[in-house]
C-alpha cells in the first residue's frame, strides 16, 4: 500500500526529547507535510495506543525520523518502533525509509544499524540540521498535504491552547536594526610601495578605524603618520585617493580602483573596525565567532551591578547583561553586520557566552553551545528585546552612539532599533500555554541568511 504512504513519523524518547520533537513537528507541518508523533496523535483515551501508532507506521508512513540521543534506545517504545520500521523497510523495499536525526553527543554506532545510515546533524545547529533534512525530503519527493502554512496557521499550530490567530490590531515591532545617522564625507585610500610598508604604518594607528588591503591603507583620517616607532623608519605613501562616501549609495561604473563594490566592502570593514574600537574603549570583551565575526560582551563588574537601567515606553526598566549560570556566569553580547538594504543600518544579533570567573570565556565550543541552548531556551521575545535595548543604552549617550572616525568627525548611530508598525497582530498565549520556548538557534556565528548581504566584507 505504498501509494497511501504520505506521513512523516517522528520517533523519540518521551519525555527526554519532547522539546525537540515538538519543534520539529511544527517546522515540518508548517512546510506542508503530514507529520505524526505520539505527542500529537495520541490525545488520551485510546484503547490500544500502540496499535494506533503501529497502523500509522505500517500503512501510512513514508519516512520514519528517529530522534537519536543517548536516551532513545533506553525506551522500550523506541526499541519496538526501531525493530518494526526496519522490518517495514525490508518488507516493502522502501529506499531511505529511516532518517537518523542526531541531536546530542550519542555515539554514531550506539545501536546496530544506525552507523550504516546517513545521520542528519542537529547536534551542532537545529537550523542547519533542518535545512539538510528538508532538502532530503524534497529530493526523495515526499508528498505534501498542503502549501507551506501562513503565519496564522503557524500561530494556531504552535500552541497547545486554542488561540484566536491573527486579527486586525495596531502592532509595534522592534527590529534588530539600528540606523546609521551620519558618516564622514570622505574615505581616504593611501597607496604604499608594498604591503609591508602599508602594514608598518597601519600598526601605528590604534585610536581610529583603519584597514589594510594589499598595499593600500583605507581610513577616514586625512593624514597618516610617516614615522614607525617599531621599525624606526620613515615611510610615506605613494598616492592618496579621496572618495566621497556618498558614492557607496548609488551605483557607478569605474575601471580604476576602487570600484563600486570595493568601496561598499571597505565601508563595511571600516564600520566594523569602528565598533571594535568603540566597544574596547567602553570596556567590553570579545568572544570570537565563526566566519571572522566577533561577539562583544560585558565581563562581570564592568557595569554597575551587571545591569542597565533605561527607559522603555515611558517606564523605567532594569535588565541584567551578566548573570549566574550554575557555578559559572552567562554574558549577553552582540555581533554586528552593517547593511545597505533595505536600510543603511547595522544589524545586531544577540548571543550568550559563558565563563567560569565572569571574565575568561570557556574555550570549549561544544560546552558553550550546550550551555547557550540550555540557558537561551528560557528566553522569549521580550527578554531578547529587552537585553538588546539595554545593551544599546549602555554604549550610547542622549540616544546616539558616537564613534570617533578621525580627530574631528564622529560616526553617529541611533541607540533605538528601527520600529515597524502593522495593522495585523495576535494576542500572546499565556506562559503556560507554550509548548516550547521561542526557537533559539545559534551556531556560533552569523550563518542566518537574513544577516548576509550582496556586499559581504572580505577580511
Amino acid at each position: 500500500m505504498i501509494s497511501q504512504r504520505d506521513t512523516i513519523f517522528i520517533g523519540h524518547a518521551n519525555p527526554e526529547d519532547n522539546e525537540f520533537t515538538l519543534w520539529l513537528y511544527h517546522k515540518l507541518s508548517n512546510e506542508g507535510y503530514t507529520v505524526a508523533c505520539d505527542l500529537v496523535n495520541l490525545i488520551g483515551g485510546e484503547s490500544d495506543f500502540w496499535k494506533s501508532l503501529q497502523d500509522i507506521l505500517e500503512y501510512k508512513t513514508c519516512k520514519y525520523l528517529l530522534v537519536f540521543t543517548k536516551s532513545a534506545f533506553q525506551k522500550q517504545g523506541v526499541i519496538d518502533e526501531w525493530e518494526q520500521v526496519r522490518a517495514i523497510a525490508k518488507k516493502a523495499n522502501l529506499s531511505d525509509f529511516i532518517y537518523i536525526l542526531k541531536i546530542d553527543d550519542v555515539a554514531f554506532d550506539a545501536r546496530i544499524g544506525t552507523v550504516t545510515m546517513n545521520q542528519f546533524r542537529f547536534d551542532k545547529s537545529w537550523a542547519n540540521g533542518l535545512r539538510q533534512l528538508t532538502k532530503k525530503l524534497y529530493l526523495d519527493k515526499v508528498p505534501k498535504a498542503s502549501s507551506p502554512l501562513s503565519m496564522n496557521d503557524w500561530l494556531k499550530n504552535r500552541y497547545t491552547s486554542h488561540v484566536a490567530g491573527l486579527k486586525k490590531k495596531k502592532e509595534k515591532y522592534h527590529s534588530n536594526w539600528v540606523e546609521i545617522l551620519s558618516l564622514p564625507q570622505v574615505i581616504y585610500f593611501y597607496r604604499y610601495a608594498n604591503d609591508t610598508q602599508a602594514n608598518a604604518i597601519c600598526e601605528e594607528v590604534d585610536s581610529y578605524p583603519i584597514i589594510q588591503h594589499d598595499n593600500y591603507l583605507i581610513t577616514f583620517l586625512d593624514s597618516l603618520p610617516t614615522e614607525t616607532l617599531k621599525h624606526g623608519l620613515t615611510i610615506e605613501s605613494k598616492e592618496k585617493i579621496s572618495v566621497s562616501t556618498n558614492k557607496c549609495f548609488e551605483y557607478y561604473e569605474e575601471k580604476e580602483f576602487p570600484d563600486f563594490h570595493d568601496l561598499r566592502r571597505f565601508l563595511v570593514r571600516l564600520l566594523k573596525a569602528s565598533f571594535r574600537i568603540h566597544f574596547g574603549n567602553r570596556g567590553l570583551s570579545i568572544y570570537e565567532l565563526s566566519g571572522n565575526n566577533n561577539c562583544y560582551f560585558y565581563s562581570k563588574d564592568i557595569l554597575p551591578d551587571d545591569r542597565v537601567v533605561f527607559e522603555f515606553e515611558g517606564k523605567q526598566t532594569r535588565k541584567d547583561l551578566v548573570g549566574h549560570y550554575h557555578e559559572s556566569f552567562w554574558h549577553y553580547g552582540i555581533s554586528i553586520k552593517p547593511l545597505f538594504q533595505p536600510f543603511f543600518c547595522v544589524a545586531m544579533k544577540g548571543h550568550l557566552v559563558f565563563s567560569n570567573d565572569g571574565k575568561a570565556t570557556w574555550a570549549d565550543k561544544d560546552k558553550q553551545h550546550a550551555a547557550r541552548r540550555a540557558k537561551g531556551k528560557r528566553f522569549f521575545n521580550k527578554e531578547w528585546r529587552a537585553m538588546l535595548l539595554a545593551f544599546l543604552q549602555s554604549i550610547s549617550k542622549d540616544g546616539v552612539i558616537s564613534i570617533p572616525a578621525n580627530e574631528t568627525i564622529e560616526i553617529s548611530i541611533s541607540s533605538e532599533p528601527i520600529v515597524f508598525y502593522g495593522d495585523v497582530g495576535y494576542d500572546d498565549p499565556k506562559e503556560k500555554a507554550r509548548e516550547v520556548p521561542i526557537d533559539y538557534i545559534d551556531d556560533d556565528g552569523d550563518s542566518d541568511e537574513t544577516f548576509e548581504t550582496e556586499y559581504e566584507d572580505e577580511e
